[in-house]
């Protein structure tokens, strides 16, 4: 488990033990000013962490015992002040939700390092909290707190987001958070 720690700009470290309960692995690793949030790609080998103040995300290995080293590049630039970061399930792309009202689109290379997509971003809605990638890895989504509803891509085969028509549903007041689950109609 990890925890982005906004005011002291680290990452705490743990292993869940059998009954749960979490033991720290070593001291917390520094990132960048203000990490706010925090993401592990599903093969449990890379984490990344948005960095509000700087907007960067940091990029770490997980050793075997869990704990993070800076990748040899440690950061990648994002959109004005990063919010909210996701890997899709295939461990392919990442995504960044920013309050510049953009969403920034990673593919991840060898070795975990990620790589901005062409274009770099993409618009999301006003004042964007949280992204989320469905389990088929086919449709993202962006909770858009002021204007209230949740922007919609389709994900192409090469991890670039598009906007479905419509680009928005409503959602209810000041939506932050969005999962999504497997089922479909």
């Amino acid at each position: 488990a990890y925890v982005a720690n906004y005011d002291d700009s680290t990452v705490s470290q743990y292993r869940i033990g059998t009954n749960g309960t979490l033991a720290v692995i070593t001291a917390a690793v520094s990132t960048g000013t203000a990490p706010i949030s925090v993401t592990v790609d599903p093969s449990g080998s890379y984490a990344y962490v948005a960095n509000y103040s700087i907007d960067k995300v940091s990029q770490y290995t997980i050793g075997s015992d869990g704990a993070l080293t800076p990748m040899t590049n440690p950061t990648v630039s994002t959109g004005n002040g990063p919010r909210f970061v996701t890997v899709d399930p295939s461990g392919s792309y990442v995504y960044v939700v920013n309050d510049d009202d953009t969403v920034s689109q990673y593919t991840i290379g060898a070795g975990g390092a990620l790589a901005p997509m062409a274009p770099a971003t993409v618009p999301s809605g006003n004042c964007s909290r949280s992204v989320t990638v469905d389990p088929s890895g086919t449709y993202a989504y962006v909770t858009n707190y002021d204007d209230e509803n949740v922007s919609q891509y389709t994900i192409s085969v090469s991890g670039t987001l598009t906007a479905m028509a419509p680009a928005t549903v409503p959602a209810g007041d000041k939506p932050k958070s969005i999962v999504t689950t497997g089922y479909f109609e």
